[in-house]
Order: structure tokens, then C-alpha cells, then sequence
């Protein structure tokens, strides 16, 4: 189905169908590239004790060494998807990635897996610059902040299918055969993608003049003068710093504390995170598209809600034992899915279309090297350093620490509140 050149300008029209089924299909796209980030997660241990590796270098696969490749690979593939085939663009590298990810499971040092690690993240650096500026086209701003959401809920649902089958697999066959079953499907829905997605016109939703092609020089001028939009991305990497390193090592945290059945702890926290993190991304989506479209500083304002959740759920989850513990991670889980998609709608409502895929790519940058980079690398070098002879204190002093960054986090947003109205209306 053909999705028209303009349509749901108004707020009480319906949006045609062939928007839900392009969305349907990012979602689909996020997914797969979340399944094949988070299954290394589940796996960390049984990777760790086969291949001999320290903290510190499981630290660098989850953090820099992923996030530092998706972080440069993204800014071109971001220029292209400004000005070539967005559809395109994500079915290959969906294909790519999904690739590479089968041949993880072959890897047999350090060396050979943070290379084919390396390479999934080049790939998925295709996908959300692109998609952000896809649903832009897709769907008005009063109706961008829940697209988003549901765009977003590719992280619960990619971390819940990632934990939760990478440890049943990895259970029964072994960690490698877990990257190889979860990669391989991939490379079918990338087919299903590039035939049955169909692009929209180009900054339909938009009174300026959406063919104007800005140079790189003039890119980074706007997006620098757009100061809300700087604390914006600063805000959300910051907060990512804390949730990128939790979520990650969580699962190798439950199990220095005594858990034994790595398939059981892939359910659960792979199904917490599914579930939690769906009911607060969707929470936020609605949310946003009901109040900021009277005042858009509803979107830094809830993802700063976000935060009054998080610090006591997560310190509880840390400091208490048995099924409290487990409760308060999945309290975690719920409130780290609320700021996403109000912050990610907020930085794409600042920018014109054809630099709607280069700011996203722009906040990627920061969230990736500051959040999903240096997050997990900073707790795994924390609980190789701390002076704890116990690994699953060290690691838990680790996990604490790196609740600091809601400080900026929260500071960052607080700013861009004020700014937000005078960028906008710039």
C-alpha cells in the first residue's frame, strides 16, 4: 500500500494504514537488532569461563568495543538515509548484522569475537538514524511521541526474546550455538522488509522546505544552535550511562549471587525487561503525546519523572536479597523504558527533515559512546579494581557508582526545559 504524500495533519484525523504497517515492520527491524545486541548479555559467563576473559574485556564487548564501531559507522550511514532510500538502508544492514552475528558463534579468542562484535554494530548503525527519520514522515508531531514508543518497545521486546532464548539455548547447547539460532532469522526478515516496506514522501508533515541539503559544516552549525537540543542528547546519554550498565550486567550480577540456572535467569530477567519495560514505554508514549502537545516541556519533564523511580528502585534492587530483589529490578526495568521515546521525539520535533536522520544519529553518538559505551566498560574496570574479594559485591560497588551520571543526567534536562519553546519556535 502506497502511503500518501499528506495526510492526519489535523488531530482528529486517522492516519492511513499503510503508516502502522511501515511502523509495524521498524519495530520488527529494532527488534532483531536488540535480540542480536542483548544476547551477549546472558551469555557473558559461559563466554567468559570458555574463552578465559576478565571483566574488564567482557566490559570493552558490551561497552566501547560495540559502541565505538556503531558510533562512527553511524554518522555517514545517517547522511545517507537524508538523502537516499531509508527501507534500503535498513534492510541491508539488517541482513549484515544478522550475518555477523551467526558468526560470533564461531569465534575462539578475544581478539576474533570483539571484531565480529565490531561488525553487528557497523551494521545496526544503519537502522535507527534512518527509522527515526521514516517515522517523522510517518506520522504528525502531535502523534510522534507514541510511534516512537512503539518503535521503542523493540528494546524490551529484542532484550526479552535475547535473555530469554540465549539462555535456554546456551543451556542446552552452548553459548554458540545460542548466537548462530538467534541470528539466522534475521537474514529472513530482512527479505520480508525490503519487499513489503514502502517509503513515504519526504517531510510531509512539514511547512519548510524539505529538499534543501544541508553540507556537513552547516549540519553541525544548526544542530549546535539548537541548545536543547545539545542537552537533550547530553541528557539522555547521561542517563543511559546508568541504564545501559545495569541492564547489561544484571544478569551476570543475579548470578555471582547464587544463582546457578543461567536458562532460568535469561526468563526472568529477559521477561521483566519484556514486559516492565513495555507497560513504561508505552506509558511514555501516551503520555507525551497527551501533554506536550500543549507544552513540549512535558518531554524533558517525564524522562526527569523517570529518574525519581529509578535511583531508589535500582539502589533496592541492589541491596536487597531474594524475591524483593528480583521485584525491584523489574520496578527498574518499567521506569529505565519511560525517557526514551519523549526525549528521541523531542530532539526529531527541533531539526528539519533532511537532518532528521543526522541528529538522530548525532544523539546515537552520545548515547552509544557515553551511555552504551563507557557505562558498561566503567562498572566492568569498577569491579575488576574495587578493593572487594568477594566479585559479587565488587560488582554490585560497581553497579552503585554508576547511578552518579542521574546527576548531570537530570541537570541537562532541566536546561533543555527551558530552552525547548525558543528552539522550537526557532
Amino acid at each position: 500500500m502506497e502511503i500518501p504524500p499528506a495526510a492526519a495533519h489535523g488531530r482528529g484525523q486517522s492516519l492511513p494504514r499503510a503508516s502502522w504497517i511501515a511502523l509495524g515492520l521498524l519495530l520488527a527491524a529494532y527488534t532483531f537488532s536488540w535480540v542480536d545486541r542483548y544476547i551477549f548479555a546472558i551469555l557473558i559467563e559461559p563466554i567468559r569461563v570458555d574463552l578465559g576473559l576478565a571483566d574488564w574485556q567482557i566490559g570493552l564487548l558490551t561497552g566501547f568495543g560495540f559502541t565505538l564501531a556503531y558510533s562512527i559507522a553511524g554518522f555517514p550511514l545517517a547522511r545517507w538515509a537524508d538523502r537516499g532510500s531509508r527501507g534500503g538502508i535498513i534492510s541491508l544492514a539488517m541482513g549484515c548484522w544478522s550475518l555477523i552475528t551467526v558468526l560470533c558463534g564461531f569465534a575462539t579468542n578475544f581478539v576474533g569475537l570483539a571484531l565480529a562484535r565490531s561488525g553487528v554494530a557497523v551494521c545496526e548503525a544503519g537502522c535507527s538514524p534512518a527509522a527515526h527519520s521514516l517515522i517523522s514522515d510517518l506520522f504528525p508531531r502531535h502523534r510522534r511521541a507514541l510511534a516512537f514508543a512503539i518503535y521503542g518497545l523493540g528494546i524490551p521486546f529484542g532484550i526479552w526474546l535475547g535473555l530469554a532464548l540465549g539462555g535456554l539455548i546456551s543451556q542446552a547447547h552452548g553459548w554458540r550455538v545460542a548466537f548462530i539460532a538467534l541470528g539466522a532469522p534475521g537474514l529472513m526478515m530482512a527479505v520480508i522488509f525490503r519487499v513489503a516496506l514502502r517509503e513515504p514522501p519526504r517531510g510531509r508533515f512539514d511547512a519548510v522546505d524539505h529538499d534543501q541539503h544541508y553540507p556537513w559544516r552547516q549540519a553541525v552549525a544548526l544542530l549546535w544552535e539548537r541548545r536543547a537540543f545539545v542537552a537533550i542528547a547530553l541528557g539522555l546519554s547521561l542517563l543511559s550511562f546508568n541504564g545501559s550498565g545495569l541492564q547489561l550486567w544484571a544478569p551476570s550480577y543475579m548470578l555471582r549471587a547464587g544463582g546457578t540456572d543461567i536458562a532460568a535467569i535469561g526468563l526472568f530477567t529477559g521477561t521483566a525487561n519484556g514486559i516492565a519495560g513495555t507497560m513504561g514505554t508505552l506509558l511514555a508514549g501516551f503520555t507525551a503525546d497527551r501533554f506536550a502537545a500543549r507544552d513540549p516541556r512535558w518531554y524533558p519533564w517525564i524522562a526527569i519523572g523517570s529518574v525519581l523511580v529509578i535511583a531508589p528502585a535500582e539502589l533496592l534492587f541492589l541491596f536487597t536479597t531474594g524475591w524483593q530483589s528480583y521485584m525491584w529490578y523489574a520496578v527498574t526495568m518499567f521506569a529505565l523504558a519511560i525517557y526514551t521515546a519523549p526525549l528521541f521525539s523531542a530532539g526529531q520535533m527541533l531539526l528539519p527533515p533532511r537532518l532528521r536522520a543526522f541528529g538522530a544519529a548525532t544523539m546515537l553518538f552520545l548515547l552509544n559512546m557515553i551511555g552504551q559505551g563507557a557505562g558498561p566498560a566503567a562498572i566492568g574496570l569498577l569491579s575488576d579494581w574495587l578493593p572487594v574479594a568477594n566479585p559479587h559485591d565488587a560488582l554490585r560497588g560497581a553497579m552503585a557508582c554508576s547511578m552518579i551520571s542521574l546527576v548531570p543526567a537530570v541537570a541537562c534536562l532541566t536546561y533543555a526545559a527551558r530552552r525547548l519553546r525558543t528552539d522550537i519556535a526557532a
